[in-house]
């Protein structure tokens, strides 16, 4: 493949993974996809089969079914509502394509996860019953962001990704003392397979970037937000998420959970670095 058509491929493909993960709560036909990025369906398909190592139909289903578990997993929710904000058109539709991802029921899987989920906190010796949090109104982010597919943390892809990032920003004359460096981890290890976890590491940019190859845009509208602090080692992050899973508040919204990282792992000492979670809520 020549680099401008791999280039091509890249912007297209990251416009569609974005448009579907924005819009999982809604119907989404080919055509619909095809229309929004400006591709035939054909093409729709070639694009997608260089970047996804499933089918762009089963990518759909995996993602809404996932995402559905994340909602079970903050609140007690209808099996209807449940289907509605996962993009099923009824409650039938929605468990059997649950059940043929998971091979059980909505409610069997959450009873089981939450079981592991406890195992895991209770065996790190650090369960907490009250996690400090902060409350706050977040505002809109404009994001540059580069894709990383494959078990969170690795730390070659990421160092790699990251120095990408830091070399566009550069490059666009956008970097500067207020840029906030932010990852977005789309997908939870717990339920998805390591190597299709999706994370995007991202910078915020005070003005229009043209989306180049790798390298996409995402907005992070303004909202309400629980914060949680993590202290020390990014290792410690999963941790954390399974002690705020088992022991969350709050009411979840559709919206994007995300970390900003407020120091450099590359000027700071590991046990002083700072992550601040981000928790959209109602």
């Amino acid at each position: 493949m020549r680099d401008t058509t791999k280039n091509i491929y890249q912007q297209k493909a990251n416009q569609i993974i974005d448009f579907i993960s924005a819009n999982l709560h809604r119907p989404i036909s080919l055509d619909a996809i095809a229309d929004k990025i400006n591709v035939s369906q054909r093409q729709l398909l070639r694009i997608m089969r260089s970047y996804l190592n499933e089918s762009l139909s089963a990518y759909i289903t995996r993602q809404r079914v996932e995402r559905a578990v994340m909602y079970m997993q903050m609140e007690e929710i209808s099996l209807t509502r449940l289907s509605e904000m996962a993009g099923y058109d009824n409650p039938q539709s929605f468990s059997k394509a649950f059940k043929k991802q998971f091979g059980i029921s909505p409610k069997t899987y959450l009873n089981q996860l939450q079981t592991k989920l406890q195992g895991y906190v209770n065996s790190s010796g650090n369960r907490k019953n009250h996690i400090p949090v902060e409350i706050i109104e977040g505002e809109e982010l404009e994001l540059v962001y580069i894709r990383i597919f494959g078990k969170y943390g690795e730390e070659d892809p990421y160092k790699t990704a990251w120095g990408k990032l830091l070399k566009f920003l550069k490059i666009n004359d956008s970097l500067s003392k207020n840029t906030r460096f932010i990852g977005i981890s789309f997908d939870d290890p717990n339920i998805t397979e390591q190597y299709k976890c999706r994370f995007y590491a991202c910078a915020t940019v005070d003005k229009k970037i043209v989306p180049t190859a790798e390298f996409g845009t995402i907005q992070i509208k303004k909202g309400k937000y629980a914060i949680y602090t993590l202290k020390g080692s990014y290792s410690g992050l999963q941790e954390l998420y399974n002690n705020i899973s088992i022991n969350f508040e709050y009411t979840l919204r559709y919206g994007v959970a995300y970390e900003e990282y407020l120091n450099s792992p590359q000027n700071t000492v590991e046990s002083e670095l700072i992550t601040k979670v981000y928790i959209p809520i109602k």
